[in-house]
């Protein structure tokens, strides 16, 4: 499985992490972690898009 590093890609990068052992790294902002903290990090990201496919009124926003 290709996954996207995290940070850059928050960053509106699309950069493809490295495997060494049972680390991930990325070659252009020197991230490193685990599988399971990049899932994480994926996991806030989609908090930041939830709304992303909606249409939101006027209306919506006030009420948020």
């Amino acid at each position: 499985m290709r996954m996207r590093c995290p940070v850059c890609f928050s960053r509106e990068n699309d950069v493809v992490l490295f495997r060494e052992g049972d680390r991930l790294y990325c070659i252009k902002c020197s991230f490193t972690g685990t599988e399971a903290e990049v899932r994480e990090m994926y996991g806030r990201m989609r908090i930041k898009y939830r709304l992303i496919a909606e249409r939101v009124t006027l209306e919506d926003l006030r009420e948020m």
